[in-house]
Protein backbone atom coordinates (compact mmCIF):
# COMPACT_ATOMS: atom_id res chain seq x y z
CA UNK A 1 0.00 0.00 0.00
CA UNK A 2 1.03 3.66 -0.79
CA UNK A 3 1.55 5.44 2.47
CA UNK A 4 2.47 8.81 1.05
CA UNK A 5 -0.55 11.50 1.15
CA UNK A 6 -2.82 9.09 3.07
CA UNK A 7 -4.87 11.02 5.95
CA UNK A 8 -4.43 9.34 9.63
CA UNK A 9 -6.09 10.21 12.72
CA UNK A 10 -3.69 10.52 15.71
CA UNK A 11 -5.11 7.45 17.10
CA UNK A 12 -3.09 5.83 14.06
CA UNK A 13 0.09 7.70 13.91
CA UNK A 14 1.47 5.21 16.34
CA UNK A 15 1.02 2.48 13.70
CA UNK A 16 2.50 4.27 11.13
CA UNK A 17 5.71 5.37 13.47
CA UNK A 18 6.40 1.71 13.64
CA UNK A 19 5.74 0.91 10.43
CA UNK A 20 8.71 3.60 9.31
CA UNK A 21 11.76 2.77 11.63
CA UNK A 22 14.53 5.33 11.41
CA UNK A 23 12.59 7.60 8.41
CA UNK A 24 11.67 11.24 8.75
CA UNK A 25 7.76 12.06 8.18
CA UNK A 26 6.79 15.14 6.70
CA UNK A 27 3.32 15.25 8.09
CA UNK A 28 0.09 17.81 7.24
CA UNK A 29 -1.84 18.64 10.31
CA UNK A 30 -5.79 19.04 9.14
CA UNK A 31 -7.38 19.07 12.03
CA UNK A 32 -6.68 19.95 15.91
CA UNK A 33 -8.51 19.34 19.06
CA UNK A 34 -9.61 21.19 21.70
CA UNK A 35 -6.48 21.18 23.21
CA UNK A 36 -4.15 22.13 19.88
CA UNK A 37 -2.87 18.92 19.39
CA UNK A 38 -3.24 17.08 16.07
CA UNK A 39 -5.92 15.06 15.57
CA UNK A 40 -6.47 14.41 11.98
CA UNK A 41 -3.05 14.17 9.82
CA UNK A 42 -1.81 13.90 6.02
CA UNK A 43 1.26 11.85 5.83
CA UNK A 44 3.37 13.75 2.78
CA UNK A 45 6.15 11.90 2.28
CA UNK A 46 8.88 10.03 4.37
CA UNK A 47 12.61 9.42 3.70
CA UNK A 48 15.88 8.60 5.69
CA UNK A 49 17.28 12.32 5.37
CA UNK A 50 15.30 15.48 7.04
CA UNK A 51 16.79 17.75 4.31
CA UNK A 52 15.00 15.78 1.58
CA UNK A 53 11.76 16.41 2.83
CA UNK A 54 12.23 20.29 3.62
CA UNK A 55 13.25 20.40 -0.26
CA UNK A 56 10.26 18.46 -1.23
CA UNK A 57 8.20 20.75 0.76
CA UNK A 58 9.52 24.04 -0.70
CA UNK A 59 9.83 22.62 -4.47
CA UNK A 60 7.46 20.24 -5.20
CA UNK A 61 4.00 20.54 -2.91
CA UNK A 62 2.26 23.37 -4.70
CA UNK A 63 -0.50 24.47 -2.55
CA UNK A 64 1.91 25.10 0.39
CA UNK A 65 1.02 28.09 2.71
CA UNK A 66 2.11 29.42 5.86
CA UNK A 67 -1.35 29.17 6.92
CA UNK A 68 -0.71 25.25 7.05
CA UNK A 69 0.95 23.52 9.46
CA UNK A 70 3.45 20.53 9.20
CA UNK A 71 5.63 19.23 11.30
CA UNK A 72 8.78 16.80 10.86
CA UNK A 73 8.84 14.03 12.94
CA UNK A 74 11.88 11.22 13.40
CA UNK A 75 10.20 7.48 13.62
CA UNK A 76 13.13 6.69 16.70
CA UNK A 77 12.52 2.51 17.00
CA UNK A 78 13.73 3.18 20.84
CA UNK A 79 11.09 5.54 21.55
CA UNK A 80 7.21 5.68 21.72
CA UNK A 81 5.66 8.49 19.62
CA UNK A 82 4.15 11.23 21.13
CA UNK A 83 1.76 12.18 18.34
CA UNK A 84 -1.32 11.21 20.05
Amino acid sequence: MHDEKKEYFASEMALLYSSKPNEWLLLEILETNEQGRAKKLRLLKYAKNKDELYDFLMDEVEDWTWDKNYIFVYSDPGKECELF
